[in-house]
């Protein structure tokens, strides 16, 4: 399952999604806590300098990583902003690719108490960004039925563990109804299917290691084989075989 936590910048999503992923192992689900800061953190560097030019590498990892997880069959909790309206769709293909569950989480607060938030933790993060992320956000559920989530918690006046207690009950009431939406393989294009199978690939080779160089030479050739497989008309089988090799000669032309 992919549980899609949204919302400004120091509204406590990081705290409310890492209790949630402690309760979720207690009933004996493997969660993974999976975020885009967790990935910015891996390069010291960027963490001292903020260089945009690395925020498509970034997001590309992030999500690689998460389909990877959900790939294993394990529940990833996505702790970021995500808010755009195509950040949550990008996260929901993802599900649907794997055919699993997903349930998006709506954590807000006034923006005044994010930017104290903010203030008290020694600002780590320029003010003018939480403001400018208010501004654009869009709130899920307002446009997208899709996009609609199970619950909206206000943390300004929502203790951390009653925050937690209410998702895992809406998680518990929205998972015998159906009403957590999921994806059939039958649903699946062949263009679809391929992207899926290729993505995991990348994705695990990112996992054990690998710098921007790297994910931008294997994003490429993913792309390009996707194109070249449809017009093959490759099996799935033939595709991971063949994929693989070909990412398996890019990963010793790199150690050469």
């Amino acid at each position: 399952m992919l549980i899609i936590f949204c919302g400004i910048p120091s509204v406590g999503k990081t705290l409310i999604a890492r209790r949630l992923a402690v309760e979720l192992e207690k009933r004996g689900r493997p969660t993974f806590v999976v975020g885009s800061d967790d990935i910015r953190r891996l390069v010291p560097a960027h963490e001292e300098e903020f260089d945009p030019g690395r925020e498509s590498f970034i997001k590309e990892t992030t999500l690689h990583l998460v389909d990877y997880l959900l790939g294993k069959g394990k529940t990833v909790i996505s702790d970021d902003t995500n808010y755009y309206n195509a950040m949550r769709r990008d996260l929901i293909e993802i599900a649907r690719r794997n055919n699993t569950d997903y349930a998006i989480v709506y954590v807000y607060a006034p923006v005044e108490y994010a930017l104290k938030w903010n203030r008290e933790r020694g600002e780590p993060i320029p003010p003018e960004v939480i403001q400018r992320i208010h501004e654009r956000f869009d709130v899920p559920g307002k446009k997208y039925r899709w996009d609609q989530p199970i619950v909206s918690i206000d943390s300004s006046e929502t203790r951390l563990e009653e925050a937690v207690k209410t998702i895992l009950q809406k998680l518990d009431e929205l998972k015998p109804q159906g009403e957590v939406k999921r994806f059939s393989d039958s649903g699946l294009g062949r263009s679809e299917e391929i992207d899926r199978v290729t993505r995991r690939i990348v994705g695990r080779v990112l996992a054990e290691g690998g710098d921007e160089r790297l994910a931008r030479r294997l994003s490429s050739l993913r792309r390009s084989f996707v194109k070249e497989a449809l017009e093959r008309n490759l099996s799935l089988a033939q595709v991971e075989s063949e994929f693989t090799e070909r990412v398996r000669s890019v990963l010793n032309g790199e150690a050469h």
